[in-house]
């Protein structure tokens, strides 16, 4: 498969809709994080699980943090540092595909679940965290540029969330120790 084929699975189509789904579920307000949209930490991670509860189920789960954002929120203010991660998850789901679940983790990390993601095709993966540091980078001039690091791993039915979370926050950790701004993938 080339580059090409893969950048087209990972990116969402510019004639989908924004994501009023998560992996063919709508969620209600309640089960979304109030200052995004982004599914919330439960809701995200019931996802992932019912995902791999299915039979033939395959697919990667990517953290992502955004680097020195406690910077960005201590220089910049608190409301500042709302617009950066409301530019954030918006470039995510611009440059994920609509049906790839999407959810804020934590104050800073967002997860994103993409499903249907093979061994062969996660390289995209790096380039894609690539191209959307790239845009942050380059984004918006009236907000403090940001960067992202990112850990995925790889998941088939059958297989924890809790374990696949424990091997993307490893490289994660990995990618943030080496100096940020980039993206690893767990391999055993």
């Amino acid at each position: 498969m080339g580059v090409t084929s893969v950048l087209n699975i990972l990116r969402r189509s510019p004639a989908q809709k924004p994501q009023a789904k998560a992996v063919g579920k709508s969620y209600s307000l309640g089960k979304r994080d109030a200052l995004t949209g982004a599914a919330n930490k439960s809701t995200f991670q019931k996802m992932v699980e019912d995902a791999l509860a299915g039979e033939h189920t395959q697919g990667c789960l990517l953290l992502v943090d955004v680097d020195h954002m406690q910077e960005v929120n201590d220089n910049y203010g608190r409301e500042t540092g709302d617009r950066v991660l409301q530019a954030v998850y918006e470039t995510l789901r611009e440059y994920f595909r609509g049906e790839d679940g999407i959810g804020r983790l934590s104050e800073d990390t967002f997860g994103v679940w993409i499903e249907g993601l093979s061994a062969e095709q996660v390289s995209g993966i790096r380039r894609r965290i690539a191209v959307v540091n790239d845009r942050l980078l380059h984004g918006d001039k009236d907000m403090p540029t940001v960067t992202l690091s990112a850990g995925a791993a790889l998941g088939e039915s059958g297989e924890s969330y809790k374990e696949m979370y424990r091997q993307a926050q490893k490289v994660l950790n990995r990618v943030k120790e080496g100096g940020r701004c980039g993206c690893e993938i767990y391999t055993t």
